[in-house]
């Protein structure tokens, strides 16, 4: 709440009617995790509802092809509903000057340079109830979308060993602080890591991550 009330302090967050995949079957909007289908970048099947596994690429719930819900194996609907969206082009100076500065991989660097001058859009961060997670505070049946309060439990974690050990999570994660802080990742998170996190990190007076390590897949039997 802390972070998204300084990002909507500092006009970060607007309001928008967008569509989305409904069940009929289960009178319910779904979620990401909640759609497969054919990946709209490389055609593979099986995939999921924003990210595919076997080429890496990101994408919107409804650009995949051929959806299918998994809750009922029915092929859903689009509806229209009001969301909430974090401003990430207004944070587009400020992620160029993380990537020139950050302990990344070249490849990984790449990609996301390739991804921040691909049209950088504003960021759907809320999900219509039901839902699991944290209610948007303000808001009725609307829950944070789970990248973005999936990281911020780094944060959590951080100020629950601070608060054992006599340190203030400011001196660990504030701005100005002077430690180091690294992420160690899979490559199909590097999206939300390498920009999304940044961003919400600098709209709330945190310190950006010194380094994101972002490590393959080891595949077995295929």
């Amino acid at each position: 709440e802390e972070i998204y009330l300084k990002a909507k302090k500092n006009k970060l967050i607007s309001k928008e009617i967008v569509e989305q995949l409904f069940d009929k079957n289960e009178k319910m909007f779904l979620s990401d995790r909640f759609v497969k289908g054919s990946c709209p970048k490389c055609n593979a099947p099986d995939q999921h509802g924003d990210n595919c596994e076997k080429c890496g690429a990101s994408y919107d719930v409804l650009e995949i092809k051929d959806p299918i819900s998994t809750i009922t194996g029915t092929t859903p609907i689009k509806k229209e509903s009001e969301h909430i969206f974090f401003d990430l082009p207004k944070k587009i100076d400020t992620l160029n000057q993380f990537l020139a500065n950050a302990n990344l991989q070249k490849p990984i660097k790449n990609k996301l340079k390739e991804w921040l001058g691909d049209d950088l859009k504003k960021w759907d961060i809320s999900r219509d109830a039901p839902y699991f997670g944290f209610e948007i505070p303000g808001e009725k049946d609307k829950y944070f979308y789970v990248w973005l309060d999936a990281p911020i439990g780094y944060i959590a974690s951080a100020k629950n060993w601070s608060n054992e050990n006599n340190i203030s999570i400011e001196t660990l994660w504030g701005k100005d602080s002077e430690y180091e802080i690294h992420h160690f990742i899979g490559k199909d998170i590097s999206y939300f890591h390498g920009l999304f996190w940044p961003a919400l990190l600098h709209s709330s007076d945190y310190k950006l991550p010194t380094g994101i390590h972002v490590h393959g897949f080891l595949t077995l039997n295929g």
